[in-house]
């Protein structure tokens, strides 16, 4: 990646690192999460920079995959274990960063996934030449030590311009994977850990979508109009059914639905551990150079 867009990461992280730090204490009891996702994303713009998918909060159980709704009624609880997953880009580089807020009794997830993130960075630190393996080895021995379970069908990903999923995969439990890190690769590492299963299921839905083919063609104005509007404004970074709402597109659900069904679009159902589990997440973007990782969330 030139250095020029390097600039443009950094600077996305920047804004994010910044966005955090004025959020975290606005995260209190009987606060409702539209409130906050809201909050996030116009600081986001405020800053100069655009959200690089919808503010994720996800409670308890439900472990990635959430946005509020336009008229969401759910407001945080005593006792809730609270995930905040934000991205900012700028010109479509991207960095990405989650934090858990406990408002009961989960400390004890909440450190796992930090220092399993903590020890994953220390890993990735030696630079290009890391073997994936040892940064998912780090982040497992820290999870399995406190008792509790890494989540094993959610991994840490590369990122791209426009693209937030990318190679390399940085599975949270120790795999074969024989790749290494390569020099000027953006990645964003995401332990999550879990009292519950360790597996998340699709449940409910879905109110994230991306563009996933730019080439379907739809005889439905509605449809064409719609899709217009998201290469437009959100090429094809993920955006929220909510960023859509207004009179501009009638009939927005079922449009939705329709190019969902015709591969136009990617939909993102929230994701679940098993009822009365809990699960935490921490995640931080580096930067890999020649003999060290750069942390910029």
């Amino acid at each position: 990646m030139p250095n020029n867009n390097l600039k443009k990461t950094r600077k996305a992280g920047k804004i994010l690192r910044e966005v955090k730090k004025e959020i975290k204490p606005k995260i209190k009891i009987d606060t409702p999460v539209i409130e906050i996702a809201e909050q996030i994303e116009n600081q986001i713009k405020q800053k100069g920079g655009k959200p690089a998918f919808p503010c994720n909060i996800s409670i308890n159980n439900l472990a990635a995959h959430y946005t509020p709704t336009k008229n969401d009624q759910t407001k945080i609880q005593k006792g809730d274990l609270v995930k905040i997953d934000i991205g900012v880009h700028i010109d479509g580089y991207i960095a990405d960063s989650a934090f858990t807020i406990d408002q009961g009794n989960n400390q004890k997830l909440v450190e796992a996934t930090e220092k399993a993130l903590q020890k994953a960075i220390e890993t990735a630190n030696n630079g290009a030449g890391t073997p994936i393996k040892e940064i998912s080895s780090a982040i497992e021995y820290e999870i399995k030590k406190r008792d509790l379970q890494p989540v094993v069908n959610l991994t840490g990903h590369g990122l791209n311009q426009w693209n937030t999923h990318v190679n390399p995969s940085i599975p949270n439990i120790k795999t074969n994977n024989n790749h290494k890190l390569k020099e000027g690769q953006v990645i964003a590492i995401e332990p999550f850990a879990t009292n519950g299963s360790g597996r998340v299921k699709e449940k409910g839905k879905p109110e994230i979508y991306s563009l996933k083919n730019q080439k379907t063609k739809t005889r439905n104005r509605k449809a064409r109009k719609l899709l217009k509007t998201i290469k437009k404004q959100y090429k094809t970074l993920p955006f929220a059914k909510r960023w859509l709402q207004n009179k501009k597109h009638k009939k927005l659900d079922y449009t939705l639905k329709k190019l969902t069904q015709q591969g136009a679009l990617r939909s993102y159902a929230p994701l679940y551990d098993k009822q009365n589990s809990k699960v935490s997440q921490a995640e931080h973007t580096i930067i890999i150079h020649k003999n060290k990782a750069e942390k910029i969330t």
